[in-house]
C-alpha cells in the first residue's frame, strides 16, 4: 500500500496488488523483473532506473503485469 516499500537484489513477484515503492535489482541488477497481479506502485525501480506508473482507478480489475528493462527503459507489459 502507499507508504510501503519492497526492496530486493533480485526479482519481485507479488500474488496480489502491488502499491507503494518497489525496487528490484537494488544492487544494480537491471536484469531483475517486477511482476504482480495488479501493478500500481507509487514508484518503480529496477537497478538504477526509476519511474512511476500512471494513476489508475482502483476499480480496474486485476491484470497481471510485468515490469522489465529494455534498452535502458522500464517497460510494463501484460503477463
Amino acid at each position: 500500500n502507499p507508504g510501503s516499500e519492497i526492496v530486493a537484489s533480485g526479482n519481485i513477484v507479488v500474488f496480489g496488488a502491488l502499491r507503494g515503492m518497489v525496487h528490484a535489482g537494488a544492487d544494480g541488477n537491471r536484469d531483475a523483473i517486477i511482476a504482480a497481479l495488479k501493478l500500481a506502485p507509487t514508484q518503480l525501480r529496477i537497478g538504477d532506473i526509476i519511474t512511476r506508473c500512471p494513476d489508475t482507478s482502483e476499480e480496474i480489475e486485476f491484470l497481471p503485469e510485468i515490469a522489465l528493462v529494455k534498452d535502458g527503459i522500464i517497460y510494463v507489459e501484460p503477463l
